[in-house]
């Protein structure tokens, strides 16, 4: 899963998908002293997945006073959200940064104590490429996300053709799409708004961000902040002109990597929660683990990844989970390299890269990580993320230190290597997604809810709202 850039601003006042309605009861039940989950005659919600989802979940029941039990699988939590330190160097293994425009995750942050920890990308090192032609480019100025907001500028950066570039500017003139409550594809939107040539250009940032096919990702639930942007102003271009400056960051991390807010979360947590307790069978009115145990709730969220809570679903819901089974899924591959300073001929006090999407390779960007955020590695080393997508780690950790030592002239060795794996992991979110996942909330009762990335959204504040959505919607069935 290829990071956001601190160069792009991804609009993040837009609007975000479309989570349950609900209102909470006007009298919320309140914990006792110890262990809220074991207050007599109370049944708890119970939480499936302990990722960063079912963690903001089982946060918001402990908020509301309500016992909850929290069910991992595995024998840790944070699901997806990696940080792993290896000999000094910090090493994000899937995104390295989050929006902040989108308040979710800042606001958990704040909740559990963490704000004094956020730090921001470097702005001493704000530099960015464009791969184009086996040529590096300066990434061109003035941009929101992929909209030009200065032509010369544009003009200047060479990363499209004379005849691109004019056709992507004269985007101003495009009228808005009159079908406008029908879902498109991303390709479909730049083709129509901005002309064919565009797509090399903001593809990888577009479509990166989800490890995505641009002709299949749905413009609906990945960028409804374009659509409706394109109906009130008529234009990207004019929209984000009238958009007023940016006076503060865009994206966050902390300063012990992004597995700091589960672990803080965790930490937070009074409540039941169990490792390592894999669950077989969801019902309207509990779980039964692997073992066969029976566990009855009050409700039961559903966090963990599509491939997981079809089969959970499948015995009491069959509809519900053969509409999850068929979610698609894309795969991406991270390598993760570390070397000396010295090893490189060139200046890599920069944030990455990203690659034109007619190179014809598997790469699709680069992060220097230790140029885009302090304390990734120490003094005098380079900490790199190499993205790859369809490719076997073992080829893309040989391809990736051939494109470092092309790009960057490096000599010798990695200090080390890391992958982070995501084959057959990333949600594809294709067109239709949204009455997709309406079609499965309408096969679930109630008072058993799915959430997470699978369904509502990758970044950290997406996860962090649909936890925490998912459990009030529980929460309202009285």
């Amino acid at each position: 899963m290829t990071d956001d850039t601190a160069q792009n601003d991804p609009l993040s006042t837009a609007p975000t998908v479309p989570l349950p309605t609900v209102q909470l009861p006007t009298a919320p039940h309140t914990a006792a002293a110890g262990n809220p989950s074991q207050q007599a005659g109370e049944l708890p919600v119970i939480v499936v997945g302990g990722g960063l989802t079912g963690l903001s979940a089982a946060w918001e029941l402990q908020q509301q006073g309500v016992p909850y039990v929290l069910l991992e699988a595995g024998d840790y939590l944070g699901g997806k959200v990696q940080t792993e330190l290896w000999d000094d160097f910090l090493v994000e293994k899937a995104a390295d940064a989050f929006v902040l425009g989108k308040p979710w995750a800042l606001e958990l942050a704040r909740e559990v104590g963490l704000e004094p920890e956020l730090i921001h990308p470097r702005e001493d090192t704000k530099r960015l490429y464009f791969l184009k032609g086996g040529q590096l480019l300066p990434f061109p100025e003035h941009l929101r996300m992929f909209v030009p907001l200065d032509e010369e500028a544009f003009r200047r950066s060479g990363v499209l053709s004379p005849e691109g570039t004019e056709r992507m500017l004269a985007e101003v003139n495009v009228p808005p799409r009159e079908n406008a409550d029908e879902d498109e594809s991303l390709a479909s939107f730049i083709q129509r708004r901005f002309g064919e040539e565009a797509m090399n250009f903001i593809v990888p940032m577009a479509a990166g961000i989800y490890v995505a096919n641009p002709h299949e990702l749905s413009m609906q639930m990945a960028f409804p902040q374009f659509l409706a942007m394109e109906q009130k102003y008529g234009s990207l271009i004019a929209g984000h002109r009238a958009l007023p400056p940016r006076t503060t960051p865009v994206f966050g991390s902390f300063r012990g990597g992004m597995s700091e807010l589960p672990r803080a979360v965790g930490r937070a947590l009074t409540g039941e929660v169990r490792l390592n307790t894999p669950v077989q069978q969801v019902h309207a009115d509990g779980v039964t683990l692997a073992g066969g145990q029976r566990l009855r709730g009050r409700g039961v969220v559903v966090t963990a990844p599509a491939w997981f809570s079809g089969p959970m679903l499948s015995h009491d819901f069959p509809q519900a989970a053969e509409l999850i089974q068929a979610l698609k899924t894309n795969s991406s591959v991270a390598v993760i390299l570390a070397y000396r300073e010295d090893q490189f001929a060139a200046d890599m006090n920069i944030h990455g890269l990203q690659v034109d999407w007619s190179e014809g390779i598997p790469m699709t960007a680069i992060t220097v990580h230790s140029g885009k955020m302090h304390g990734r590695a120490p003094q005098g080393h380079v900490l790199l993320r190499v993205f790859f997508k369809n490719t076997e780690p073992g080829e893309a950790r040989r391809l990736a230190e051939k494109y470092v030592q092309e790009l960057f002239g490096v000599t010798g060795e990695p200090l080390f290597h890391a992958f982070g794996d995501w084959r057959g992991k990333n949600p594809a979110y294709v067109v239709g997604h949204l009455d997709h996942l309406a079609a499965i909330r309408a096969a679930l009762p109630a008072q058993v809810q799915v959430a997470g990335a699978s369904f509502t959204g990758v970044g950290l504040p997406d996860c962090v709202n649909a936890g925490r959505t998912a459990a009030r919607a529980v929460l309202a069935q009285g």
